[in-house]
């Protein structure tokens, strides 16, 4: 029989368990659009599903501090044979050598119900933990905003690596018209062979561009896979024009005021800071009395066969007089999480309403680069239509064609990136106001 090294044994079942993985990964539809991009992200994500952890555990803790409030119920049963020292018991038997029994059995069975009548601090504490489970459930609506935007920053760039693409295939197929129009020009005598190489090295460098945008649209669409914790391919397209986002008119005032309104994280915060005020509540509560009550019922005797019914109802109070400064120390402990959790909620109040100014802010500039990029755009192509006209009339070399194309290859590389920009900045005032689920997901 042979025996494999324990490394390599290890080495192959992690293969297998990758192997697996891969296999288990969502294939992407061949025409994406941006909402089924989410859906996938939203299923598959690795944020959200910690986030939901977390939630659980919070649920968790929320079901055990309730259950203290609620009554306790409890079956038990012995049997036993023993002996006993009488005598160490103060009982003396004169028949009992040296004060030991015969051996005699012991047998209980009984239902035991307790409950707290009164106690404030467990109340107080449980109403903190319900806090912390809304606040742990916020926080998983935060993470679906947080995967959103970085589905539609992924999306955005493939569209930006393709429209590139798009560009350079137009400007090199214009450039192949001004090589072919000025080798008819060269063969017919009227333009000399240094513009044919001119013209034909405008048509190197924009095809040896058009490869590098080439790679760089796979690329692009392997981190948009990568993003959607899906297979990793780029056999896929995407052309959903709604990751540019829609204009709408921005209002300061509005937009922070429903920032502070949507935002699941800020409102997650704002139950911490709930939570941490009535644990406050539930520690300074330890100095009040309680007051439980417990029954049981059930059978007590030699055996099981003879035996006869018991039972105990008593009620029981609990006074707090003298703890060594137990109950101070909590209570300086819970007031100083309340101030961290309010001091938290200020910065996040100051964070948000910088990201909402700065994403508007970037929306009102990229607005402003896409007319500006839009006009340049129609000039250089004006401009490479009058320097073709002046070629084709002979009245220059094709120097001026070359150089209006290089400018509408600048134009629109500009107009690309600020379609991006424009896009992207939308996409940071959907998460800035907490609302890029619902924006983008429709």
């Amino acid at each position: 029989m042979v025996r494999l090294p324990l490394f390599l044994v290890v080495t192959l079942l992690s293969l297998l368990s990758t192997a697996a993985g891969a296999v288990n990964q969502q294939d992407l539809p061949s025409q994406l659009s941006l909402p089924q991009a989410i859906t996938i992200a939203l299923a598959n994500s690795s944020i959200i599903h910690a986030a939901q952890s977390r939630m659980e555990q919070a649920s968790g803790k929320y079901v055990q501090s309730r259950a203290v409030l609620l009554p306790q119920l409890d079956l038990s049963a012995r049997q036993a044979y023993l002996t006993m020292n009488l005598t160490g018991l103060g009982i003396n038997v004169p028949s009992a050598p040296q004060g030991k029994s015969e051996p005699f059995g012991s047998m209980d069975a009984r239902l035991s119900l307790s409950l707290d009548l009164f106690n404030i601090a467990n109340r107080e504490a449980w109403k903190s933990i319900s806090l912390k489970k809304d606040a742990s459930r916020l926080l998983v609506d935060d993470a679906r905003d947080i995967v959103v935007l970085d589905v539609v920053a992924a999306y955005l760039q493939v569209l930006r690596a393709k429209a590139s693409l798009n560009a350079l295939s137009e400007q090199t197929k214009l450039a192949n018209d001004l090589y072919g129009l000025t080798e008819d020009r060269v063969k017919q005598g009227v333009s000399a062979p240094l513009e044919a190489n001119r013209a034909l090295q405008q048509v190197n460098i924009l095809q040896q561009q058009w490869q590098e945008a080439e790679q760089g649209y796979i690329v692009a669409k392997f981190s948009l896979a990568n993003a959607l914790q899906a297979k990793i391919t780029s056999d896929f397209e995407v052309d959903d024009a709604a990751a540019y986002g829609m204009e709408t008119k921005l209002d300061r005032d509005t937009e922070l005021k429903g920032a502070l309104a949507s935002r699941a994280d800020y409102r997650s915060v704002e139950a911490s800071v709930k939570a941490a005020e009535t644990e406050v509540k539930s520690v300074k509560a330890y100095r009040i009395p309680t007051l439980t009550t417990s029954f049981s019922d059930g059978q007590s005797g030699e055996t099981p066969v003879h035996n006869m019914n018991t039972y105990r109802l008593q009620g029981a109070i609990n006074v707090p007089i003298f703890t060594s400064g137990r109950i101070r120390g909590q209570i300086e402990e819970a007031q100083g999480a309340l101030r961290e959790a309010q001091a938290g909620l200020d910065q996040l109040r100051s964070q948000i309403e910088t990201e909402v100014l700065a994403a508007m802010s970037g929306v009102e500039w990229a607005l402003k680069e896409v007319d500006t990029s839009a006009a340049n755009v129609r000039l250089s192509r004006e401009e490479v239509e009058l320097a073709r006209q002046r070629f084709t009339q002979g009245i220059t070399d094709n120097t001026e064609v070359v150089n209006a194309q290089d400018r509408v290859s600048r134009a629109d590389d500009a107009r690309v990136r600020a379609m991006y920009t424009l896009g992207l900045a939308r996409a940071n005032l959907a998460r800035a106001t907490g609302a890029a689920e619902k924006t983008y997901r429709k």
